[in-house]
């Protein structure tokens, strides 16, 4: 797989102890046994930004994902806030969502 690493830094807003993604960005779509993968598009398509671990600590999305496959073996809390603050959507772990109607800003390991 072909990744291009970008640094998330100048174009992620950390506010509060919203935790720094270790993620890369790529156009594959992809997603390993083990990892997080949120896609741009509701057909798991487009930018992705694929995560190693499911991170336990409140993490800005640096794309308003359409869909996320949850090849992990962690349940994933997503939250419509870039603080993780208010009602949190739960993604079982090894499970495929879509939301075309719900855009979410970040996410935690639940």
């Amino acid at each position: 797989m072909n990744l291009r690493i970008v640094l998330l830094g100048a174009t992620t807003v950390l506010l509060g102890a919203v935790a720094s993604p270790a993620s890369a960005y790529s156009e594959s779509t992809a997603c390993e046994p083990g990892q997080a993968c949120f896609y741009e598009t509701t057909s798991f398509g487009g930018k992705s930004v694929i995560y190693n671990d499911v991170p336990a600590a409140c993490t800005q999305l640096a794309i308003a994902p359409g869909s996320l496959f949850n090849w992990s073996t962690e349940d994933v809390l997503l939250y419509r806030t870039p603080d993780c603050s208010g009602s949190p959507s739960l993604e079982p772990a090894n499970n495929f969502h879509s939301y075309p109607s719900t855009k979410f800003l970040s996410f935690r390991a639940g």
